[in-house]
């Protein structure tokens, strides 16, 4: 395909495009997030469900934690010229957004920083670079307002961004310009953003 257009000046969107449904469905993302977290004594068995344990009219308590990790398969596409390897992720971060019964939390991850909002109840993680060698992981306590668990838990939201990977393979495979004396420069390149990609915890 052959787009032919006028540019105007300063930044512009040339095109805009959307993968099926089926084909999205079928998506494997470059990495995986788990939390876990547990109210009382009790753990949850799934790595991302809750439990409730203690007794009498003490607050609950609750622990909270959150592994990150490169996977090695991925449906994302790479161009042919692109050295072998694995892909490095940049710019990933969790953010975690904890039930209104939560009172405080303090929280601490072996990569990366954590800032805890405590007006808006709000947890960033930033990691950074992720690789498949890293383990990054969030650990953490919780105190709630009441004795009783809290009804869900909101889903985790990660960022994160892989220059030259695309999710459908689409590329620009060159840029030609008419009516000028210069050659331009051909400034193009794929970089694959999370979107909206959540994790949802039971």
């Amino acid at each position: 395909k052959v787009v032919s257009f006028v540019p105007p000046d300063g930044n512009f969107e040339l095109m805009k495009y959307r993968v099926r449904n089926a084909a999205a469905k079928m998506f494997s993302p470059p990495l995986q997030c788990t939390p876990q977290l547990s109210y009382g004594n009790a753990t949850s068995g799934a790595s991302n469900g809750a439990a409730v344990g203690g007794s009498g009219d003490a607050p609950l308590s609750g622990r909270i934690s959150v592994i990150v990790s490169a996977c090695s398969i991925s449906s994302l596409v790479f161009p042919s010229t692109r050295q072998k390897g694995s892909a490095v992720i940049e710019e990933v971060s969790v953010t975690i957004p904890f039930p209104k019964v939560v009172r405080t939390t303090k929280l601490s991850a072996n990569i990366g920083n954590v800032l805890y909002d405590e007006a808006g109840r709000v947890a960033k993680w930033t990691i950074g670079k992720l690789n498949e060698k890293m383990r990054p992981q969030l650990t953490g306590t919780m105190v709630l307002d009441g004795t009783g668990r809290p009804e869900e838990n909101p889903p985790l939201s990660v960022e994160w961004k892989i220059p030259l990977a695309s999710v459908s393979g689409l590329s620009v495979s060159g840029l030609s310009m008419s009516g000028e004396n210069y050659k331009p420069y051909k400034g193009v390149r794929n970089i694959a953003k999370s979107g909206r990609f959540q994790v949802r915890c039971g």
